[in-house]
């Protein structure tokens, strides 16, 4: 699976998964790739699958888009294994990972245990620890679902663990879109999760068996 592993600007060490025929890159909740950087927009650019290759375009946006330090338009320009993207003139850093290099990110990992080490903060499923780790936001929200596993967590509870300093202003959006990336790198068939589970209406729990 292609993805954009950040560089800088954002949580350190987050993984965006290219999930889909259109991926958009924003500031807004409803960005497939959410980013809380200020300098980007909310719309701010878009991944697009075509014919089995990923095309990047800007969509508009007010700070702009650069691949490899050539600025883009809406035209879109083909990704290329290990290219660098830079959004709103360097403020976010992305480089593109196509999915047939040998970096190891254990997305679609193996069944078996989770286990989540809140002194190091490290993840490992199946014995083999994620690399890179999950983002700030992501351990702390899977390391409360960790810590009461077998028990549902509310969304107000999750919100106060993943963004302590938004006083529980946190849209549902933003949480699934957590969870989602969360899912992708801890579960074998993320549209299918079984240790990440949905409480319908109220919010998420780490399943026991």
């Amino acid at each position: 699976m292609p993805l954009f592993v950040v560089v800088s600007g954002e949580d350190d060490a987050s993984v965006f998964p290219i999930d889909g025929k259109r991926c958009v890159l924003g500031k807004s909740p409803s960005a497939d790739m959410q980013l809380g950087n200020p300098y980007v927009s909310r719309a701010h650019a878009e991944v697009v699958a075509v014919g089995g290759r990923y095309q990047l375009r800007d969509l508009g946006s007010k700070n702009g888009t650069s691949l490899n330090g050539e600025s883009l338009g809406p035209e879109g320009r083909w990704l290329s294994e290990g290219d660098r993207v830079e959004l709103a003139q360097g403020q976010v850093v992305l480089r593109y990972r196509s999915g047939t290099s040998t970096i190891t990110l254990d997305l679609g990992a193996p069944d078996g245990p989770v286990r989540v080490d809140s002194r190091s903060r490290e993840v490992y499923v199946a014995a083999e620890r994620i690399q890179p780790p999950l983002s700030r936001k992501e351990f702390d929200v899977l390391r409360l679902l960790y810590e009461r596993r077998g028990q549902a967590c509310s969304k107000d509870e999750i919100a106060e663990a993943g963004w302590p300093d938004r006083g529980g202003d946190v849209s549902d959006e933003e949480i699934e879109q957590c969870v989602r990336r969360i899912r992708l790198r801890i579960e074998a068939e993320p549209s299918h999760p079984r240790v990440v589970k949905t409480v319908r209406g109220y919010g998420y729990k780490i399943e026991t068996s």
